[in-house]
């Protein structure tokens, strides 16, 4: 075998090239370069623009794992994801992931960038090594899948003008409609009916058990009618 130092430089990397080098249970082995990319996509060892990567479990927790709580499988059902303290190189990431709360969020699957989805998320509970982020879905594409791996980051795509608008809603004179908006703030609220009519209507920033809240609120009209709520 020729010295190392011998060979011709490679100018043209393929996933398919191979590396030779020593695997810690089994000696010499040649690595497939595609191989290694997955391995480093996956195991938190590098971190790329404040990334996190987990692999969905479907299941119990594991280190780097997260699952579903409430809906899914597809992104745009899901409700509650449930994410483990810990990445998948074992260290306690649990300060990083409170960050996330209030903000907006993105899951993109490693190995296919088209299936992703947006959300706007709430920290909804910390229990024994995991959080709870309750989720409103604003785009995306695609489902989740067991055993795929998911980056988890900060979408800044919408948050410099928050809002949200409702679906055609059935109002009922003197009924009260509770309307989710999960935007974080205490926002202006704008109703407009089939017509294209503003209706104004008594507001009151609650959640559902009507504690103060800047994610959901109550609105109450003396007519009913078919509109929608435009919330910014």
């Amino acid at each position: 075998m020729a010295r190392i130092s011998t060979y011709n430089i490679d100018t043209d990397v393929s996933k398919t090239d191979k590396l030779i080098g020593t695997d810690a249970s089994f000696g010499t082995k040649n690595f497939n370069m595609e191989n290694i990319a997955k391995f480093l996509n996956t195991s938190s060892l590098i971190n790329v623009n404040g990334q996190v990567v987990y692999k969905y479990s479907g299941g119990s927790l594991g280190f780097g794992e997260f699952n579903i709580v409430t809906g899914g499988p597809a992104f745009s059902s899901i409700t509650k994801l449930r994410f483990s303290h810990f990445n998948s190189n074992q260290d306690n990431i649990s300060t990083y992931l409170n960050y996330f709360d209030g903000l907006f969020i993105m899951l993109t699957q490693t190995d296919n960038q088209n299936i992703f989805a947006q959300y706007g998320a709430q920290a909804s509970s910390v229990i024994s090594n995991a959080i709870d982020f309750s989720l409103a879905f604003r785009e995306g594409n695609g489902v989740l899948t067991q055993g795929k791996h998911y980056a988890l980051s900060f979408s800044p795509k919408g948050s410099g003008d928050k809002n949200f608008t409702s679906p055609s809603i059935n109002f009922t004179a003197g009924q009260a409609e509770l309307i989710n908006h999960n935007l974080n703030k205490f926002p202006s609220v704008t109703t407009v009916d089939s017509a294209g009519s503003h209706v104004v209507g008594d507001i009151q920033h609650v959640d559902s058990n009507g504690n103060p809240s800047k994610n959901n609120f109550t609105i109450t009209f003396k007519a009913s009618f078919q509109g929608k709520v435009y919330v910014n």
